[in-house]
């Protein structure tokens, strides 16, 4: 499971919509694409599945060029790109029948694929209702349905929450994070949260432009202390700190355990309300989409 892109160019007219990206993912687990509206995601994921060619570069899926093969390259890859529309005279299950024949599926093959995918997200109840009277909601979870159909190694989701209710929301992640296990799952996504929680690699995109790449960063491990009072913090335990209100956002030197840090912080003085591990990942974004790198801390 390998996607790879080489120099890979986005230009609509003088606009630079995707510049000059080098990525390598492989292996099971999931990737998110992190940025704001308009920083070039879902270009970025349309030049993977094909549906817009690029101006310069080229995308390899499992080592298959997808611009000169894309029948071969595609035959591993499920996606769900923007919001989902169906024919709204269509019920799911002919939806899914369709597409399932399209990817070369036999009917005993299918009809358990349709069962299977109909229960994990939930629409098995409505398959016989045609999609012009679905929620948004249940849209969604037919076009992950669509895109998981066949059991394909790569999955590819444009913003796969989007303009869900909150259950929606949680029950979508709970599907990736099950995907996850043993897929190469690539999503995008606006939401910090959303890629803390489902992401093993985040990718931050600003202007077309990979800024900030988690797999590529230092590995630092990072406590957020919550005191009442606060003091000169002088520990050789310690690599670097700074502050946040009543807080210490504490970065430890190798090999040091949390209690060492802790308790060597109370023999300063320290007087520790609170310990959590601190995830500096909305930092990071805010930092990279200002356009302001720092090596603070907080960076």
């Amino acid at each position: 499971m390998e996607i790879y892109l080489d120099e890979l160019t986005k230009n609509y007219g003088k606009i630079r919509a995707l510049d000059s990206i080098n990525l390598k993912i492989e292996g099971h687990g999931c990737t998110g694409l992190l940025g704001p509206n308009g920083a070039g995601k879902t270009t970025m994921l349309k030049l993977i599945t094909n549906i817009i060619r690029p101006s310069k570069g080229k995308v390899d899926l499992n080592n298959v060029d997808v611009s000169i093969y894309p029948e071969r390259a595609l035959s591993s890859v499920g996606a769900l790109i923007e919001q989902p529309e169906f024919y709204s005279y269509l019920t799911a299950y002919e939806i899914l029948k369709f597409t399932a024949k399209i990817k070369g599926l036999k009917k005993d093959e299918f009809e358990s694929e349709i069962k299977r995918l109909g229960k994990l997200t939930e629409i098995d109840g409505f398959m016989d209702r045609q999609t012009g009277g679905y929620s948004r909601g249940m849209k969604q979870r037919l076009a992950l349905s669509v895109a998981m159909l066949g059991n394909p190694e790569i999955i590819i989701l444009d913003e796969p929450t989007f303009g869900l209710d909150p259950k929606g929301m949680v029950d979508i992640r709970n599907i990736i994070k099950t995907l996850a296990r043993d897929h190469l799952v690539l999503l995008s996504t606006h939401l910090i949260y959303e890629a803390r929680e489902l992401c093993d690699r985040t990718i931050i995109i600003n202007k077309g432009r990979i800024e900030y790449d988690s797999a590529m960063a230092p590995e630092r491990e990072l406590l957020k202390v919550t005191a009442e009072n606060t003091i000169n913090i002088m520990s050789d335990k310690i690599k670097d700190y700074s502050r946040d209100g009543n807080a210490f956002i504490i970065e430890k030197n190798k090999n040091v355990t949390n209690s060492e840090v802790i308790n060597d912080l109370m023999k300063q003085g320290l007087k520790i309300d609170y310990v959590e591990k601190y995830d500096n990942l909305e930092d990071i974004y805010v930092s990279v989409i200002n356009g302001r790198v720092t090596d603070s801390i907080s960076s």
